[in-house]
Formats: C-alpha cells, structure tokens, sequence
C-alpha cells in the first residue's frame, strides 16, 4: 500500500509466448469475479492492521520514535524493489502450475509466517533467551522489526501478483469489472481492517492471547490463506512455453529505461508527477503514524483520570484504528459518489462519448446524468482542493487537543485520501491516450498502426482506448493495464525512425514506473524527516516494557511528559500539501 499502486509490470511479457492450455475460473459464472479477487480482501486487511498497531507495538518494546521511523523505510523498500521483481520473475516463468499462483502462494505463506512473528514475537524470542530477562527483551525487539520487513516484503509480492493475475486471466471486456471488485476488496477490507482493530478483541476471542495484536495476527492470517487458496484452487492459469530465442525481460533494463524518460516527460504529465511528490511528503506519516498522535493525546487526558500505563496505551491504539476506521468508511463512500460530481473533460468532448460495457460505468451514466452539468466541477479542481482540505486537516493539529477532535480530523483526511486514489491515475491515463495520434486513440481496427496495444485485441470495445475523468477510478486503472507496458523495454532494438514515431500509449509501462518513482522517493525523505524530527522532540527513549507485566511508573511519567511529536511532522505535511494545490491549480488552467 504504501510502496507503490501495483504496476502492471509483468502482466503482458508472456503473450506473445505459446501457451499449453487456456484461462478459465471454475464455479458459476456469478462467481468468477468474486474468487479472482478475494485474496486482496486479506492484503488490505493486514495492511490496516499493520499501519494501526505496528507503531505503538514498536514503541511498546521500548524502540525510540527515530528507530520506529527507519523501520517504516521497509514499505517504500518493498515497493520499489520487490514489486518490479517478482513481476520480471513471474513473467519469465515456465511452472506448470502457471506464472503467478506460485508465487502468490509463496509470499502468502511467508506474510502469514511474519505476521505471527510480530503478533508473538516475545513467545518466539523466548524460545532462544528464556522468558523475563533482558536478552529476552533485545531478541524481542529485533524479532519484530524483522517481522515488519518480512510483511512488507511479503505481501507487496503477493499484491503485485493478485493484480497481474486479474489481468492474466480476464478477457478485456471485463478487465474494468474485475478491477472494480479488486478497488471494492480493497475499501472492504480497509474498513474490516481498522472496524475490527478499534474492538477489544481479547474479551471476544481469547484463546489466541491476551493482546489485541495477537488476535488480530491470527485473524488476518487465517482471512489471506483462506482467500488466496480459495483462488488458486478455483483459478487455472495458462501455462507458458518459452521459445528459446525469445528475448527475457529483466529488471536492470525497466528501472534504466525509467530514469532516463524522466527528462523527455510532456508538460502535464511532469507536473502530475510533481503534484504526487509533494502531496505524497505529506501522505506518508498520516497512513503510519496517526494511531501514535491519538494515542498520545488520549495518554494525557487518561493519565489524569488513572489508569495503568499499559492499559492507556491499549486502548489509545484501538482510537487510533477507530479513527482510521472512520477515515477509511469516508474513503469508501466518496470514491462511490465523486465521480458523479465531476465534469466531462476536454479529451472526452474531443474524441465523443464512448459506450462502456461495464456495470460500474453503467450505474455511474445512469445517476450522472440525473446530476446537471453546473453541479459538477473538473478533475483537477476537485484534486486541487483534496490537497487544500487534507492541508486544513493537518493545520487542525495546532487547535485540536482532544481525542475526539483529533479523531475527527483524521476521518476527515478519508475525502482527500479517495480523491487521491483516483485523480492522478484519471489524468495520467488521459494525458498518455490522449497525446497519441488520432489513429491510435479512434481507429482501432488500423491495423497499421504499431502505436496500438498488441495485446488488445482488434475487435476490443471502443472504450479500452477512451479515459474519461467522470469515469470510476478502476476504469481508468484498467485501461491503463491494457496498454503495451514492456513495448519500452525493447526499444533498443527498434530503429531510431520507429522510436522517434512512438507514442505516448507505447510507453505507458515506462511512464507509470516514473509516476511510481515519484511516490516511493518521497517516502523515503520523509522517514529520514520523521527520524530527525523524532530525535529532536521526543529524544528520551522508552523503557523496555514486557505487556504481561506492570511497565514502570517512568512509561507512565513518559506518556504526559514528552511532547506530542508527531504533530510537527502534520503540520509540514500541510506545508507539503499547499505546495501540491498550488501546482494543481495551474495544470487545471493549462487544461482547461
């Protein structure tokens, strides 16, 4: 989630390989959607349960906040190396049990592993040291921050592979379908995810253990494994036969090709790219360190009505996850009614109104066209004014002092969140179709333009090449995905006439790894940020705490006393945020 949105990196290199078999789901028809896409209602679950509880458990074992925040540069790692990686390795394989249930088997064996780990990492520990002593307490610490590597690594695989397989196996009209079921498992389970982390668990279940992160450990194991076996099961894949002189994709040649296209990017989609990085400076710390700034704040108001330490931090952890919970519903709602309240763009009024085939587009025509015109504002408005709210949002901090003042800032974040899930992949996907040449983007049967997308095939509907700002944020995705994504990685052997003729739509794989590069990159200097700022504000190291026994009354001095670090890394990120609206509105004057 927070590495990188799932390229579509490896999802076409085999088609042009022979195949042994064919795709198909078994079970009924009214199925097949559910059972290629329930595996990632488990990957977002865990994600939520790992942005709500890791932080304060780090914090719990006794990790300083400077520590904690290096730890987190596992998710910007596991985006940029892992994703790209696996893509290559499973494009390039040959396994009868097809390219990509291996490996998503593989990694959900291994995040289920690492999610154990960090639930019971003390009971794990004290198999090498012994319970209730201090090289108990090390092993512990280093046992959890391993965990946190191992997820990330592990489940970002697992995610870049449930995409690729959605793409493998559905045929192009229904690709914009089952990509609205993968968004909707992903805002289900985001939801399930932080409703369930804000329960007291252990009251209801407690024979997993006797704190919530245990519980909530073997929940989300149990949910992945059975989701991802339950697809490998009912999904059969082709299995790939590679001509010996078929030339092999590999991993050096994508990330060179990205970094030198940089310079060469159009205007628009420069400024998108930027917008992104700006907006994602502030993003970062909002999505892992939100159950810290409520946890705090509710430290202090409980430390003067009592209570024990260990408690307090319990339950500041399950209003963080409520708050996240409540962002995460707004989230949800607003991705389902945005598009309605948003006008047409220019490249739609250009090209004409296409017909969709896919349910969501339908239900989406159907009640816009109820809403009238003048209700309805551009795209890039509506994102220039996400950033300004999100801005408002963290500006908040310096007013709000309550725990439910705080959780209402945070639900707030949800609309800007949605917007943000949606609006640069809309007008990313609108610059690149609609800067090819006419014949590219209309004529889909020209059977001489090498612009097209080998992979979609020549009687594929009309609306595959057709991006639409008033469209569901999936579609956009989707037409994206069916675009030629390794066309880039063989330009070497093309001549220097046929590059220079290439368009846009034939270095769409190339363009979304930049866009990607400026998602990850600013992840990264924020952690370096969140780690100075930590050591600055809040430089008295917690105490080793075991949770089953009474922390010392210092944690508790610790808990009122230290300052509300997290607040300062906010309000910079409403620094951040002004500089992304203020980009955003000039793209919207340049598109208009």
């Amino acid at each position: 989630m927070t590495g990188a949105f799932g390229l579509p990196l490896a999802e076409s290199h085999a088609r042009h390989d022979d195949t042994r078999s064919s795709s198909y789901i078994r079970g009924p028809r009214w199925t097949h959607l559910p059972t290629l896409t329930i595996g990632l209602l488990g990957v977002q679950i865990l994600w939520s349960v790992e942005m709500s509880y890791a932080p304060p458990y780090l914090l719990s074992l006794g990790l300083t906040k400077p520590n904690m925040a290096i730890v987190f540069l596992a998710g910007p790692l596991s985006g940029f190396l892992i994703q790209p990686l696996i893509g290559v390795l499973a494009d390039n394989s040959t396994s009868r049990w097809g390219r990509r249930r291996p490996y998503m088997l593989g990694g959900c064996v291994l995040s289920v592993a690492s999610m154990l780990l960090l639930g019971y990492t003390r009971e794990f520990a004290a198999i090498f040291t012994g319970p209730g002593n201090y090289m108990n307490d090390v092993v512990t610490v280093w046992l959890a921050i391993l965990s946190i590597y191992l997820i990330d690594f592990s489940i970002n695989a697992v995610q870049a592979v449930d995409r690729a397989l959605l793409v493998d196996t559905l045929p192009s009209p229904m690709q914009a379908s089952g990509n609205a079921w993968a968004a909707s498992m992903l805002g289900v389970g985001s939801v399930v995810g932080f409703f369930v982390g804000n329960l007291d668990l252990p009251s209801f279940l407690p024979f997993p253990g006797s704190s919530e992160l245990q519980v909530l450990s073997v929940i989300v194991s149990v949910l992945i494994l059975a989701g991802h076996f339950t697809t490998a099961a009912l999904v059969k894949e082709k299995v790939v036969i590679r001509s010996a002189e078929q030339q092999r994709p590999n991993i050096q040649a994508e990330i060179r090709q990205i970094f030198s296209s940089i310079s060469t990017l159009p205007r628009v989609i420069r400024q998108i790219c930027m917008i992104q990085f700006f907006a994602w400076l502030g993003w970062f710390p909002v999505l892992f360190y939100t159950t810290m700034y409520i946890s705090d704040l509710y430290a202090r108001s409980a430390k003067l009505a009592g209570g024990t330490p260990a408690e307090i931090v319990a339950e500041g952890t399950r209003l963080g996850s409520r708050a996240l919970f409540f962002s995460s519903t707004l989230a949800l709602l607003t991705n389902l009614l945005l598009p309605l309240f948003t006008s047409t763009s220019r490249a739609r009024r250009t090209t004409g109104h296409m017909r969709t085939q896919s349910t969501d587009s339908f239900i989406s025509n159907s009640l816009g066209a109820v809403i009238p015109e003048s209700a309805k504002m551009p795209l890039t408005t509506l994102w220039a004014f996400s950033h300004l709210l999100f801005a408002a949002c963290m500006l908040g901090t310096f007013f709000v002092t309550s725990v439910d003042g705080a959780i209402l800032l945070v639900a707030l974040t949800g609309i800007p969140w949605a917007v943000a899930q949606w609006a640069p992949f809309s007008l990313l996907g609108e610059a690149i179709l609609t800067s090819a040449p006419a014949s590219a983007s209309t004529c889909a049967g020209d059977e001489e333009d090498s612009l097209l997308d080998p992979h979609v095939p020549r009687d594929a509907p009309e609306d595959t090449l057709n991006p639409t700002t008033s469209s569901s944020p999936t579609q956009l995705v989707e037409q994206l995905d069916r675009l030629d994504m390794n066309a880039p990685l063989l330009a070497d052997e093309k001549s220097e006439d046929s590059a220079a003729g290439r368009s846009l739509s034939a270095q769409a794989g190339v363009i979304l790894g930049i866009h990607n590069v400026f998602i990850v990159i600013p992840q990264f200097l924020v952690t370096i940020l969140c780690a100075v700022v930590f050591a600055v504000f809040d430089s008295d190291p917690r105490a080793l705490v075991d949770p089953n026994v009474e922390p010392p009354s210092a944690l508790g001095r610790a808990l009122d006393e230290r300052p509300n670090s997290v607040v300062y890394i906010f309000r910079l990120g409403a620094l951040w945020a002004l500089v992304a609206f203020t980009i955003c509105r000039q793209l919207g004057r340049e598109l208009r």
